[in-house]
């Protein structure tokens, strides 16, 4: 059962921005491969320049990241639109990214029919528990945009694709920007708990293409989520779903905000007890170490993150000799705390270890 208690302050877990957003893609001008941080639309042409150009997408959707509600964007250059040149094999483009501490990323313009980069990518952002806004193709949807969305890669979880593209000043352009934003501005409104759908999408023109149910149901088989027009309630997102979510019942791979509150948690918690890999690996670290998990989780609980009524509906945490370790563990400095989480309904636990490397 948890069991909360006050904690010193110098001794109490931080929680990691959980709403960092990074966008990658080649423009006039700026430097490359240099994480620059803008607050504004304003602020990005002035260092990366003016134009606007289909080919070149990043200018858009830097401008409909704003217009949706983003406060503040970490904006890479890349040399050139070409997907090598985004994702390259290995250091520039969206490898600058490494160590932004972005949780939110988007290439606006690389689609998710260039398998090798959004592979890579998704790839980077597991090791940075962070998610990809991926774009698809331009094109109607269709089966082949569909398998083209399933073959991302082992960690397609991570992804969030939309369908179809956006018209903004006569112009089709991706929608990963726009949806970049509303993610953002959902975040501090509501939450990152909170699904980002049903929002309303602003700064367009339409869509390129008109979706019924019927088409609407074709992509959510295919784990992609719809934006759609409703008369009297306007454009909306309609899904918050991972590529995943076709095929997986875990929510923490299936929903978009169920993936991101775990990633806020777990680095959360990785990075406020780094300090235990200096500790006697002992009984009174084994039950701090619960105490202060516990303190982190029943904030987040208090804020609305978990359902339940009572805080052991909602989480929990282990850590003992016995319980999440054995003499083996505690023989290789191994400290091991698990971490139980109720992301959907009360009482229904994800189970989540960490494991740190002490000194004794």
């Amino acid at each position: 059962m948890p069991y909360v208690e006050e904690i010193p302050a110098a001794r109490s877990i931080r929680p990691l921005p959980a709403s960092v957003t990074g966008f990658v893609g080649a423009c006039d001008a700026g430097p490359v491969d240099t994480p620059v941080v803008v607050t504004s639309a304003g602020e990005y042409h002035a260092i990366f320049g003016p134009t606007l150009d289909p080919g070149r997408p990043l200018g858009h959707a830097v401008d409909l990241f704003f217009v949706n509600g983003g406060t503040r964007l970490t904006v890479v250059r890349a040399v050139s639109p070409a997907p090598d040149h985004l994702v390259p094999g290995a250091g520039g483009g969206v490898h600058s990214l490494a160590d932004s501490g972005v949780t939110v990323l988007a290439v606006p313009g690389l689609t998710a029919d260039h398998h090798l980069q959004v592979s890579t990518t998704l790839a980077l952002c597991a090791a940075w528990r962070a998610v990809f806004v991926l774009d698809l193709p331009p094109s109607p949807f269709d089966d082949g945009a569909g398998a083209a969305a399933r073959q991302t890669g082992p960690h397609r979880e991570r992804a969030a694709a939309y369908h179809p593209w956006l018209v903004t000043g006569g112009v089709a352009v991706p929608p990963s920007g726009a949806v970049a934003g509303v993610i953002a501005r959902t975040d501090a409104e509501r939450g990152i708990w909170k699904a980002p759908a049903g929002v309303a999408v602003y700064g367009l023109d339409g869509f390129t293409e008109a979706l019924d149910d019927v088409a609407n149901e074709a992509l959510l088989q295919a784990g992609v989520n719809a934006l759609r027009e409703f008369p009297g309630r306007g454009r909306l997102v309609w899904g918050a779903r991972t590529l995943a979510g076709a095929d997986s019942a875990e929510p923490a791979r299936r929903y978009l905000p169920m993936r991101r509150l775990t990633d806020h948690v777990l680095g959360s918690l990785a990075a406020g007890l780094e300090f235990v890999v200096f500790e006697p690996n002992e009984a009174p670290l084994w039950l701090l170490v619960k105490q202060l998990v516990e303190s982190f989780l029943n904030e987040l609980w208090r804020a609305g993150a978990f359902p339940g009524d009572r805080p052991q509906d909602a989480y929990g945490a282990r850590c003992g000799l016995g319980e999440t370790m054995t003499h083996a563990d505690l023989q290789d400095g191994k400290l091991v705390v698990e971490i139980y989480l109720a992301t959907m309904r009360p009482a229904e636990f994800d189970v989540h270890r960490l494991t740190f490397q002490t000194q004794g």
